[in-house]
């Protein structure tokens, strides 16, 4: 990628609401070029344009990121139950001895509770859980608030 493709996804990251024209002024690329080349991402790099909401603010204010080593037998199952789950906001396949790692929010340790108890009888065989007590940073990559410099200079 050219450095300009960096700036307009840096731009994009930073505040996908805002507009070609403060984008061109911002950037110094033409609104035309501007908006062919989000039109070309959207089909090939941008998976989705969304909003990143605070969770505590709504009544969310669990949050658990989980580890989990499942049966060979369970795998489908436990997938399945996790990608219909609406309290999964992530969900990721890894390595290094584990599955799957999970980020979910809950109102209350009850929910959480109830959500493991499910959770436990899909045939997780190992699970570690950690509590995310605060946020410091989030999607943050690649912004312009993030100070991305282009590796190309």
């Amino acid at each position: 990628m050219e450095k300009n493709q960096f700036v307009i996804l840096s731009s994009l990251r930073g505040n996908s609401r805002k507009n070609l024209t403060s984008m061109s002024r911002k950037t110094g690329i033409p609104v035309s070029t501007i908006f062919d080349r989000i039109k070309d991402y959207e089909k090939r790099v941008i998976k989705r344009h969304t909003s990143l909401l605070d969770f505590d603010q709504l009544g969310f204010d669990v949050m658990v990121h989980f580890i989990l080593k499942v049966n060979n037998s369970a795998k489908e199952p436990v997938r399945d139950f996790l990608m219909r789950n609406f309290r999964v906001n992530s969900f990721f396949r890894i390595n290094n001895g584990y599955d799957f790692m999970v980020e979910a929010v809950f109102s209350s340790m009850n929910d959480y509770q109830q959500f493991c108890d499910k959770l436990d009888s899909t045939g997780v065989k190992k699970k570690h859980e950690y509590f995310v007590l605060k946020e410091f940073k989030r999607e943050d990559f690649l912004t312009s608030s993030a100070g991305f410099e282009y590796a190309g200079d």
